[in-house]
């Protein structure tokens, strides 16, 4: 045999050997089939953005409409055996659950991926609802609109803030904050149909139904269209062998997040942001009345610091994205407290009134909006640590706010001639100390990034850092004037 036809010969054994391979040989299938690899910050990460807005409102932004149902709680004493002290607790609790139990809706999403978790926590809150329009004795009314509504909030919201960020790199704090903008939205929508519904029925309970099925149909939507973007989800028999379950608990429950201290100090700062946002939430509309004006202007006042809200959120994102995070926080804290004590205590009119609500409004949800993005700055570039620390700052921040309510009755001086004076005081302490915290916060940023520009330009990289070796050393110095300068150097961070 010629070498020419050795080479046909060899070339015709090859086709067949692949035909055989590839037709005749069953080949191994993938258990799952890998996700389209979606780029971030393109059309579809804002579509979860805005669905994760959606999750929102039909959680937190429920819950905004508490003020109205406490309100015709106290008036028309509808469980005799409760005191108004009960009622500022069933509302804490929800609040506090949500928190408390954040950690485990993070784990359970890890495991069960997010639909099926939201799914459960869209039967908790139906259930919650429901049940809570049938109640008739206030005990029924801590497990239903106490418990089970919280529990539903750490299951559809905290998954939601989850799958969001993976969407973004660039617009991070901007998707955050059109995400947590829902609060805004749901208080604005159901503090009016809430009490319109109220007026219309005569009581609360088709109110309480009214919410239930609204709630229902947005959170379905949100568990059908969110997931995290090119992810997949492990069968459930390998979520749940004990070595990735265990992985995934250390990730979620780690106690050593706290040798962070950027993160003990957005734990505290976020404490004191969402105590003074309760306070103003569920106070600004009784305060109204106390100064002489109708209960009709006063859940206007509301409905118009949710709008406010619903707008300043996404600015506030976009505004901190480009100015830096901690910079943004630490003039929005001052500014909110500088509001608190010299706006809100002086207005006594509706016109007035209007103006502060607009204006506080804002900005008085910067907790909710930048503590996520902070704790993600505090943590680069370990940022498999991110879930830890979120998991932290929320059970910090719910043994607080579960007595934040009753904090704003028992500071009610029913007698006196400005009896919300020491609410309008407290809230304000909240903010300005929180704006003190955020400069010590800021402090450490800094400090951080000029050890990271020392590298660089010591390894040749960062030639065109704006800041010289000189200044760099003059900063890091261990002298109280040094730790000054850290805290105010102009530096976007």
């Amino acid at each position: 045999m010629s070498q020419k036809e050795q080479i046909v010969s060899l070339k015709e054994t090859n086709k067949v050997t692949q035909t055989i391979n590839q037709h005749e040989i069953p080949q191994p299938q993938p258990l799952i089939e890998p996700r389209k690899n979606h780029k971030p910050d393109t059309g579809i990460a804002w579509v979860m953005a805005i669905f994760g807005m959606m999750a929102t409102f039909a959680t937190w932004g429920v819950n905004s409409a508490y003020g109205v149902l406490l309100n015709y709680y106290l008036t028309n004493n509808t469980f005799p055996e409760a005191t108004k002290y009960d009622y500022a607790l069933i509302g804490g609790l929800t609040v506090c659950l949500a928190g408390l139990l954040a950690p485990v809706g993070a784990l359970l999403y890890k495991v069960f991926g997010f639909k099926i978790v939201c799914i459960i926590g869209i039967i908790s809150q139906t259930a919650g609802w429901i049940c809570a329009s049938f109640a008739t004795k206030i005990w029924q009314l801590y497990l239903t609109q106490g418990v089970l509504v919280g529990l539903s909030f750490s299951l559809i919201y905290i998954p939601a803030t989850l799958v969001v960020p993976t969407w973004f790199v660039k617009w991070k704090a901007a998707s955050m904050s059109i995400c947590v903008s829902g609060t805004g939205l749901g208080g604005l929508v159901f503090s009016l149909s809430v009490n319109k519904v109220i007026d219309e029925t005569g009581d609360h309970r088709w109110a309480m139904r009214m919410v239930c099925f609204v709630g229902l149909v947005i959170a379905i939507g949100c568990a059908l269209v969110m997931r995290p973007r090119n992810h997949i989800q492990p069968p459930l028999k390998q979520s749940l062998q004990k070595e990735l379950f265990m992985k995934n608990f250390k990730e979620t429950f780690d106690i050593k997040i706290f040798k962070y201290w950027g993160v003990c100090l957005i734990s505290l700062w976020f404490t004191l942001a969402l105590v003074g946002y309760t306070l103003m939430l569920f106070t600004i509309s009784s305060y109204a009345t106390s100064v002489g004006l109708s209960s009709s202007q006063g859940s206007a006042l509301t409905a118009i610091m949710n709008a406010a809200q619903l707008t300043g959120r996404p600015i506030m994102g976009l505004t901190a994205d480009k100015i830096g995070r901690s910079n943004f926080t630490l003039v929005c804290s001052l500014l909110i407290s500088i509001l608190l004590f010299s706006f809100w205590i002086n207005a006594t009119d509706y016109g007035t009134l209007i103006g502060f609500v607009i204006t506080v409004g804002l900005m008085i949800g910067i907790g909710t909006s930048l503590a996520s993005p902070l704790a993600s700055d505090v943590l680069h570039p370990h940022m498999e640590k991110l879930p830890a620390a979120w998991s932290a700052i929320n059970i910090v921040c719910s043994f607080f706010v579960l007595v934040t309510e009753v904090i704003a009755l028992a500071l009610v001086q029913e007698n006196s001639n400005k009896p919300y004076l020491h609410t309008q005081i407290f809230a304000g302490t909240c903010f300005f100390v929180g704006f003190l915290l955020i400069l010590l916060l800021r402090e450490r940023l800094v400090r951080k990034t000029i050890f990271e520009q020392v590298g660089k330009i010591s390894d040749g990289s960062g030639e065109d850092e704006e800041i010289t070796i000189e200044v760099c050393d003059c900063l890091l110095e261990s002298t109280v004037v040094a730790y000054l300068r850290r805290m105010v150097h102009p530096m976007k961070i």
